[in-house]
């Protein structure tokens, strides 16, 4: 089989030549600090605010043996570990053995791949601008093994060794485990580098191909069996990451700058000039990495534009991370050289303003592997590691903790937290439950919406708590019609503090059931007419994609859909709606606004003290579904 690969002297430029004493040395530091960027030890205390929420969620769900939907995978909390449970010493464990894993990777790469110093050099730097893809968001440690597993797979190709190519297969297989989407990445660039191989040797290639198939699958499965109790959960699970990851471009889609756009296009465009210069003079070198991260790069900047804030950040540092391999045997000799290095920088410029934009000393810190060694210097020792963590509790911000007159109220007894940041109730030491999609605002699909609606039906808690806010604008009723139903039927106002609303269990539903009162095409956008009445009125509306939406979805990502609302007094309002889940039966003669018209809805007074007189869908996102929709107007049966 070696025969196939490459031998030195056609593959690198300057391998002829004999290794000194200098070159080993700067090897050695190259290698020393990219082991540094590709450090996985990560630890976080308790904070407040959206991302440190579902980072105690994932960890409080495995800590108290609750099967969770998110993102991620079932090894989530490995990834970003708390001080719950022994969930930090787990953690720390796995990520010394991940860091050992990579340092064998690294030094295989460096030490006996022959590759130049001087493209260890230009890998060295283009590595460290992939840095924050190891960050990214409190995950990372994904990316690193997605990384790992790709630089297998390129040993594999230069200098062949089986043992490489079955290692790249196995990190491949844990992908799922941490993250579903890492692993739909790593099976794309499987993909690609098993086209590349059946052009190239071609029915030599069916040994590769099978093992492809099966050392991934079989990992995944043996891991999922081992770690969650049943083969239904298992499916369950899926079917969640699935939802989640099939209703992300419609529910999280979210515009940026312009010019944004223009640098991805530019940073592919840097990396097709480099695979070009590589053609020039080995064509199987670029044809191999534009098959083998073509499907990545696309997944990446999917994911890096849906949702145009700081995720830009992924797809930026994934193309960094792909020069960074290119640059391994990329000519860099004569005029070449400067060609090669003048696109390196044009990159640089591009990440500075992309990712660096993001918070220039942090991507900085991650670049230069200052924060792995702030990191690895606060992890040790142990002990004293566990009580940092565990006096963020006590330092948690007072204006964000839960109002001691409700915490008089809850007691002892069970509650749960309908606000998109929950950990407040974690640091006033509640006793906590969890809904099946821990994040209220990522069940956008109807699927994961009915699994919190069933989960308030049969195992809600005596108190909810809720402070009013949603993201991105979004309506806040609206945004998960059926749960906030189950609610409505199960809850009633205790007690409005000035930051949250505290709602405690009925004994008997509101109602029993919902019947239809009339069935009609609206078209969209429109006017949503509902009959006047002061009782209770609920609404559907069904709305198909159109050709333009499925292909905006398909590829990039949907437009904002919106709502206007008219109140009885004239007070209007706007807010960002999703379609997908307003097949649901939604309460529309009193939407709620704002805290306060949640309180009076949730009470038991007659007089609500607001009325809803219009509904309009805006045609700021219409473009995107059909105008032609079902609507439904229901009543409740009591």
């Amino acid at each position: 089989m070696i025969s196939q690969f490459p031998s030195p002297t056609e593959t690198f430029d300057s391998v002829r030549a004999c290794p000194t004493k200098f070159g080993n040395l700067l090897r050695t530091v190259f290698y020393v600090y990219v082991l540094l960027v590709a450090c996985p030890i990560r630890y976080w205390p308790l904070e407040s605010g959206i991302d440190p929420t579902w980072r105690f969620a994932l960890n409080y769900a495995h800590a108290a043996g609750i099967e969770a939907v998110f993102t991620s995978g079932p090894l989530a909390y490995l990834v970003f570990p708390q001080h719950s449970g022994r969930n930090l010493s787990q953690a720390l464990l796995f990520q010394g053995v991940l860091w050992l894993v990579l340092a064998a990777i690294l030094a295989d790469l460096f030490f006996r791949g022959g590759f130049p110093v001087r493209n260890i050099a230009l890998f060295s730097f283009c590595f460290g601008l992939a840095a924050p893809f190891f960050w990214f968001n409190s995950f990372g440690l994904e990316n690193l093994i997605l990384t790992g597993a790709l630089l297998l797979i390129a040993m594999f190709h230069f200098r062949g060794s089986w043992p490489r190519y079955l290692a790249a297969l196995v990190l491949v297989g844990l992908l799922p485990l941490f993250k579903l989407t890492a692993g739909l990445i790593g099976v794309g660039a499987l993909a690609g580098f098993l086209v590349e191989q059946a052009r190239r040797v071609g029915r030599k290639a069916i040994l590769t191909a099978t093992l492809t198939a099966v050392v991934p699958l079989a990992v995944a499965t043996a891991a999922y069996l081992w770690l969650m109790p049943s083969v239904g959960a298992i499916l369950s699970h899926l079917r969640g990451s699935i939802e989640i990851m099939a209703g992300f471009t419609p529910a999280m889609s979210l515009p940026g700058r312009a010019l944004e756009l223009i640098w991805a296009l530019a940073a592919i465009a840097v990396l097709a000039i480099l695979l070009c210069l590589q053609a020039r003079h080995i064509l199987n070198n670029a044809r191999f990495y534009g098959l083998l991260l073509v499907i990545p790069l696309v997944v990446s900047f999917k994911h890096g534009f849906v949702r145009q804030d700081s995720h830009v950040i992924d797809f930026f540092c994934f193309a960094a991370l792909c020069l960074a391999m290119v640059s391994l045997t990329t000519g860099l000799h004569g005029q070449n050289a400067s060609r090669v290095v003048s696109l390196v920088m044009l990159f640089f410029i591009m990440w500075l303003d992309t990712v660096g934009r993001w918070g220039v000393l942090s991507v900085l810190e991650q670049a230069t592997a200052v924060r792995t060694i702030r990191t690895l210097w606060g992890a040790l020792p142990f002990d004293r590691l566990e009580q940092r963590l565990d006096s963020s509790i006590a330092a948690f911000p007072e204006h964000f903790r839960i109002e001691p007159q409700l915490l008089s109220l809850i007691g002892d007894s069970p509650v749960t937290s309908l606000s998109i940041n929950y950990t407040n109730l974690a640091a006033a030491h509640a006793r906590f439950t969890l809904y099946p999609v821990i994040q209220r605002y990522a069940a956008y699909t109807p699927y994961l919406d009915g699994l919190n609606a069933t989960w308030i039906r049969e195992k809600g808690p005596r108190f909810l708590v809720f402070d009013g806010q949603s993201i991105d604008g979004r309506d806040p009723w609206s945004e998960t019609p059926a749960m906030w139903l189950e609610v409505y039927r199960w809850y009633d106002t205790r007690l409005l503090a000035p930051r949250n609303l505290l709602l405690e269990r009925r004994a008997e539903p509101r109602f029993r059931s919902l019947e239809t009162i009339s069935r009609f095409r609206l078209t969209f956008p429109g006017e949503l007419r509902l009959p006047s009445s002061r009782e209770d009125v609920f609404w559907t509306i069904s709305c198909g994609y159109s050709t333009r939406g499925q292909i905006q979805k398909l590829f990039f990502r949907n437009p904002e859909a919106f709502i206007s609302v008219r109140e009885k007094g004239g007070a209007t309002r706007s807010a960002r709606v999703i379609p997908e889940v307003l097949v649901t039966p939604l309460l529309g003669n009193y939407l709620p606004g704002n805290l306060a018209q949640f309180a009076a809805l949730f009470g038991t007074s007659v007089d609500r003290g607001y009325y809803v007189s219009q509904i309009l869908f805006d045609d700021s996102g219409s473009a995107a579904y059909a105008s032609n929709c079902e609507a439904e107007v229901l009543r409740p049966v009591r």
